[in-house]
């Protein structure tokens, strides 16, 4: 993975090695012309003719003055240096701290963006006065907020819509479908078959609509009641004994006394889904595990299978709308593909999560995480 560095670490180093580079040419420059300083002031000055001893008395005189040069040379390199790496390094502190108030404003406004959900995408963010380019950036993030607050709610207002309308023709036919077969008017095995197959599909749409209403819905319940998780698991998993029997699945329940805030019916419905699932993909003669766990101010609780499992590249890919693993195994078994993109809706309206993950052995396990504050 690659590693990342911030903006504002970035600028520090970029501006260190440039100072550094200017520091080291400027001390350079200053040792060269020191040099030449004391060589100038080394070298004896010319004087007219003068006596052979009168010589040798400036030759000797001029030898304690070199003597005297060197080591002078010597510490001021060394201070010149020293002066050096202390400047560079206060200017790479100034130059990070001039940077962090530069980007404060960008620091606030990506924990702002950062804390946003499609519930409060409407909500425009606080311009800053500033007028630069800060300013635009999140001018121009309100607009974009606000054209996907729109989409969603046209998407919302067009699911809502359809599923209305779908329920009246749907209701209707169902009606018809069983007033036809309380007349007795299958008189043929042909026409049994059909209406078999017409019921059969009918509540396939009705089960759509229901799971489109509900996922279109749930932003206006209630979800802040003290819930019993072990007597809502102990609900679930009693009225799903019938089909778990019917399919040869034995279901286990291991919950301990546990509370969460949120809406009951809700979680009990996630819950139902998944056991459904765990059921309808599992093995024959399988089992069903469901139980709970207290985990650091949240409840995990486990739908474990001893189905098949799920390839790893779609263990996220499943919770999203009509996704099915194997589609032909999934149309046998009836359901609207809703069913796992309901229970993810039901996790985050109550600030959880859920996941899936492999099962010891063979099968999947389902992990649906709610915190106990709500």
């Amino acid at each position: 993975m690659k590693q990342w560095i911030s903006l504002r670490v970035r600028v520090t180093l970029v501006c260190g090695v440039v100072l550094a580079i200017c520091c080291l040419l400027l001390t350079l420059s200053h040792n060269y012309y020191a040099y030449e300083m004391a060589d100038a002031i080394e070298a004896p000055p010319l004087q007219p003719a003068q006596a052979v001893e009168n010589v040798e008395t400036t030759e000797s005189a001029s030898a304690p003055m070199a003597t005297i040069t060197y080591p002078a040379r010597a510490i001021y390199r060394t201070q010149s240096l020293i002066a050096m790496g202390v400047i560079v390094a206060a200017g790479c502190v100034l130059v990070y701290w001039l940077t962090g108030n530069a980007l404060a404003p960008l620091r606030r406004l990506d924990q702002q963006i950062r804390v946003r959900t499609a519930a409060d995408l409407d909500t425009p963010l606080p311009v800053p006065s500033s007028g630069d380019e800060i300013a635009g950036l999140t001018v121009s993030f309100n607009e974009m907020s606000g054209n996907l607050s729109k989409a969603f709610a046209q998407q919302k207002r067009f699911s809502q819509c359809a599923a209305h309308e779908l329920k009246t023709p749907l209701s209707v036919l169902k009606t018809r479908m069983a007033l036809f077969r309380k007349k007795g008017l299958c008189n043929t095995p042909e026409v049994a078959a059909l209406l078999e197959v017409l019921e059969e599909q009918t509540d396939r749409l009705s089960q759509l609509v229901n799971d489109l209403l509900a996922l279109t819905n749930l932003d206006s319940l209630e979800h802040s009641a003290v819930v019993k998780v072990d007597e809502l698991l102990s609900r679930a998993v009693e009225s799903l004994q019938i089909p778990a029997r019917e399919h040869q699945i034995t279901l286990h329940l291991r919950a301990e006394p546990c509370t969460v805030l949120g809406n009951s019916t809700l979680l009990e419905r996630a819950v139902c889904n998944l056991i459904e699932n765990a059921i309808k993909y599992n093995r024959p003669n399988g089992t069903v595990t469901v139980e709970t766990t207290a985990a650091e101010r949240c409840v995990k609780i486990h739908v474990t299978d001893e189905g098949i499992g799920i390839p790893v590249e779609l263990q996220e890919q499943i919770f999203e709308p009509f996704f099915r693993v194997d589609r032909s195994r999934s149309r046998q078994l009836g359901g609207s593909g809703l069913g796992l993109s309901l229970v993810r809706a039901i996790a985050e309206l109550h600030h959880g999560t859920i996941s899936v993950e492999p099962a010891p052995g063979q099968g999947s396990r389902f992990v649906l995480t709610i915190p106990c504050d709500g």
